[in-house]
């Protein structure tokens, strides 16, 4: 049979349009879970995958969203996997493709949290200890509590700042986990800093998002 040229071209719309059955499900029970009004901001979708860019407004400042993750009041699903990862796995048996998140973020009242995908689920199965990192090191995020953040950004890559004090075979390497560097957007400064989650405590360095 002959290469129909039209039939190609119609067949890759179809791919790159495809429809995500369930997708409003998802949204609101994410949004009664974390109490938020969540949209989907954008998808990339290739031919056997579709990746989520999500985003959470939810009507708290930092420290209460924080306050009632920890008492299970916000956030949970009454198992230990976060209601993210519970819903998009549901999501995922009604498709049949890999979905999955690229980037989460969270605006509250106060800041924002922008989550970035560093392996295959990993915003989802890390929610959970990633909120449980941020309410363990906010004492230190905040400079002993006298500054406030206002963007946090989870995690930063290591090719993305310059100058920072660290050995060369350490520089230009995907992070591994959430915990090792972030980038912090302070009150009272003008520009981010990186802050090394593992030692509690901000490094030197010039730090430059990069823009998709």
């Amino acid at each position: 049979m002959p290469f129909n040229f039209e039939n190609f071209i119609n067949n890759s719309k179809l791919e790159y349009t495809k429809e995500i059955v369930g997708i409003d499900t998802f949204l609101s029970s994410l949004g009664f879970h974390y109490f938020s009004n969540v949209q989907l901001n954008n998808k990339h979708i290739t031919f056997n995958s579709i990746s989520l860019v999500l985003e959470v407004s939810c009507n708290l400042d930092l420290l209460e969203l924080l306050s009632h993750f920890n008492t299970g009041r916000w956030g949970n699903s009454g198992t230990e996997e976060s209601p993210l990862q519970h819903a998009l796995e549901i999501l995922n048996t009604k498709n049949k493709y890999n979905i999955d998140i690229e980037e989460l973020t969270f605006f509250l009242n106060d800041t924002s949290i922008v989550i970035k995908r560093i392996y295959d689920k990993s915003i989802p199965t890390q929610l959970n200890d990633i909120l449980k990192q941020i309410a363990f090191n906010y004492v230190f995020l905040t400079r002993g509590l006298t500054q406030k953040p206002y963007e946090i950004f989870v995690p930063i890559f290591e090719d993305s700042f310059e100058n920072m004090e660290a050995n060369e075979d350490q520089i230009n390497t995907a992070p591994k986990t959430y915990s090792e560097f972030w980038g912090i957007y302070l009150d009272k400064d003008d520009e981010a800093s990186i802050y090394d989650v593992l030692k509690n405590t901000y490094v030197s360095g010039d730090l430059e998002f990069l823009s998709e």
